[in-house]
């Protein structure tokens, strides 16, 4: 049975990981622009505000799972990974990345304090953030196939990483 809760949480999953994967590619977009000392201010206010959408609508994601009526979910079963009985692995894979999620921002957001060095480390792990939501996306919902998503994230990753060789082979070329 679909009720009103079904599609509402469907929609905040599906636009919460339509955020990220902008967040990802402006990020991306912005390192390739910076090694090519490029300014990236724009891009990077951009960046920030799409991951705090993300961060939003995650939350709305999870706030109206709590009030489904059809799987009575818990809060232990959003907060504690792998604690739940419905979904489990998948669950607990988006619990994790929620985390995730969330120490990104917030680490993002106090850059300044904990120093440019610690917070690139801590961004560094964002590959697996992003990993976890797909397999979370991909284990739980049934909107897109796993091609269709493969081939959305696969063909950016490509495309910057040709950005990238060839900005270095340019650099390579210049010495």
């Amino acid at each position: 049975m679909e009720t009103l809760e079904w599609y509402a949480i469907r929609a905040t999953g599906l636009v919460a990981y339509a955020l990220l994967y902008f967040a990802v590619l402006s990020g991306l977009y912005s390192a390739v622009q910076k090694k090519r000392k490029k300014k990236v201010n724009n891009i990077l206010h951009f960046h920030e505000a799409v991951s705090d959408w993300a961060l939003y609508m995650t939350l709305g994601h999870l706030g109206v799972l709590l009030i489904d009526s059809y799987f009575t979910f818990k809060w232990s079963d959003i907060l504690i990974p792998f604690s739940g009985s419905y979904e489990t692995i998948s669950m607990g894979i988006g619990s994790i990345a929620t985390y995730f999620l969330i120490m990104t921002i917030i680490t993002s957001k106090l850059r300044k304090k904990i120093g440019y060095q610690k917070w690139r480390k801590l961004h560094a792990l964002n590959p697996i953030l992003y990993i976890m939501v797909t397999l979370h996306g991909l284990m739980s919902g049934s909107d897109f196939p796993g091609t269709v998503l493969a081939a959305v994230n696969i063909l950016p990753m490509f495309v910057f990483g040709g950005l990238l060789f060839s900005n270095k082979q340019k650099v390579a070329e210049s010495h």
